[in-house]
């Protein structure tokens, strides 16, 4: 008997790994930048290339904002995000992982820590759901400690 093999995709995600994903956030449809629809993209419309075994990705047909989605899920890894709000993402990571590898606070103490200094819930402080704003003012509050 031939083994039946099950492809996933988006639209036919992992129970196990949609089971694992933590305040998960729903699924976009409307751009909220512009209003336009969402679409399932992959890495290479976007990168010219995939760079994973799970090549997803949410992308607005309109201003082209995008968002990565958790592996094997159809969950996106945060909000739909602009050129502007992904650099502001990448920068402001790089001040709060220095907190907690250096030994100043743990990992989850750092997220503690930072949810209280921007006044959100923590299981809000997430990089990939925050404004650029937001970025601007979670990398300040980690700079300052330093």
């Amino acid at each position: 008997m031939e083994a039946k093999v099950e492809i996933k995709t988006p639209l036919n995600p992992s129970r196990k790994a949609t089971a694992r994903v933590k305040n998960p956030l729903p699924v976009p449809t409307i751009c909220h930048l512009c209003d336009s629809r969402i679409k399932i993209a992959t890495h290479e419309e976007v990168y010219g290339r995939n760079y994973s075994d799970w090549p997803y990705m949410y992308l607005c047909e309109g201003c082209g904002a995008y968002v990565g989605l958790h592996p094997f899920t159809a969950i996106p890894l945060g909000t739909l995000a602009d050129k502007r709000t992904r650099e502001a993402r990448k920068l402001c990571k790089e001040p709060f992982e220095r907190i907690w590898r250096t030994g100043v606070m743990s990992r989850s103490e750092a997220y503690e820590w930072l949810a209280s200094k921007m006044g959100i819930p923590q299981q809000e402080c997430h990089f990939g759901w925050f404004t650029a704003e937001q970025c601007n003012l979670a990398m300040a509050h980690c700079n300052d400690l330093f």
